[in-house]
């Protein structure tokens, strides 16, 4: 003989706040996923920039030839090779301090003027500063 005296089930109430802490958890999830592909793009803006930073000083120093990057506002420039690197939407570049927006390095040497630039991201308001020193190691 069975027992019924046991209802079977969740109650409303029950069912109310398992809905609401399962809202909540979305909710604060699809905030953070929001930003995510905005600041893996400035991530990923600056890793090749930096890559292509060091490919151009060490042509420099291997062909003994003058080899730069020329900052615009949405893209930059690989010098002499003319090759335009456009950026991601939302990404600019501020606060260049090199002459002329050119960061060029020494021929043989591979030595630069040291400056700076800023990579701002408007999609989600963060700001990257990168530091060149004068050997063109950022900072």
């Amino acid at each position: 003989m069975t027992n019924d005296t046991h209802p079977h089930g969740f109650t409303i109430v029950e069912l109310m706040v398992s809905i609401g802490i399962l809202g909540i958890l979305f909710a604060l999830t699809t905030i953070n996923l929001g930003r995510l592909p905005s600041a893996t793009s400035q991530s990923a803006t600056i890793d090749v920039l930096m890559r292509d930073i060091r490919s151009q000083q060490t042509e420099a120093m291997a062909t003994n030839a003058v080899r730069g990057i020329h900052f615009g506002t949405t893209s930059y420039t690989l010098i002499p090779s003319n090759f335009i690197v456009n950026l991601d939407p939302g990404l600019t570049f501020t606060n260049i301090s090199f002459a002329n927006g050119d960061l060029n390095f020494a021929a043989g040497s591979g030595e630069t003027t040291a400056g700076s630039f800023t990579l701002v991201n408007d999609q989600i308001g963060t700001t990257k500063v990168i530091n060149i020193n004068k050997y063109g190691a950022s900072y």
